[in-house]
């Protein structure tokens, strides 16, 4: 061979070799964009999903607190027995001032919506909450048995579309009465002939002689 043949040929093999590295390179950055694209939609999945968990996680205590304050109104939702899957509820604000706020049941979802113009999310989240009265077995679990008034499950509900798709986590707690309103009376010089419902703190009272026997129809709310 000679040595101008050796060049060319020189030439031509080192111009291969480039064309196969460019080839290789370019697979590599392929694949490596694509990595990273995924690994941001499954970091942008988990911070939705970490909101909507924040979310759930903030109804439940809010529910908690309402309990604390009006076990009745929770036991009895709106004056009513609704409860389960079917009867949704959320927390509304009923009244406000400069130290505190109120909240008081509602019927219905809630929309929650988060907007960041530096990631491009616009996302809005539904929310709710169900109710669910609880059963103790004889040793006190919860499962199958005697319905416990003292207690009530709750389960908040989350829920986003997301590419079309609607997604939705679940949370769910159980809450008891853990405050009693109570009187206590020692004097007893009011009146003595209550014959109708107490609806209110009294020193009235009803008295009888002897043996009584009383039949009436009702419900006690505590």
């Amino acid at each position: 061979m000679k040595f101008g043949d050796y060049i060319k040929s020189n030439k031509g093999q080192s111009v291969f070799e480039i064309l196969i590295a460019i080839a290789i390179a370019t697979l590599i950055v392929g694949s490596s964009v694509t990595a990273i694209m995924v690994s941001m939609r499954s970091g942008t999945i988990m911070v939705i999903s970490q909101k909507a968990y924040g979310i759930a996680n903030g109804d439940l205590n809010n529910v908690r607190s309402f309990s604390e304050s009006n076990w009745a109104g929770l036991y009895t939702p709106l004056g009513t027995q609704n409860k389960g899957s079917a009867y949704p509820y959320h927390l509304a604000v009923t009244a406000s001032s400069s130290t505190s706020t109120t909240l008081g049941m509602t019927n219905g979802t809630t929309t929650v919506s988060f907007t960041s113009t530096s990631t491009g999310e616009n996302i809005d989240y539904t929310s709710w909450f169900t109710i669910d009265n609880v059963s103790r077995s004889s040793s006190n679990w919860i499962g199958s048995g005697t319905n416990d008034p003292t207690t009530q499950k709750i389960t908040a509900h989350v829920s986003w579309v997301v590419s079309g798709e609607t997604k939705q986590i679940d949370l769910a707690t159980y809450i008891s009465k853990i405050r009693t309103n109570s009187i206590s009376y020692t004097k007893w010089d009011g009146f003595s002939g209550v014959t109708t419902p107490v609806t209110k703190s009294t020193n009235d009272y009803y008295s009888i002689a002897g043996n009584a026997t009383i039949t009436a129809n009702g419900t006690i709310t505590y």
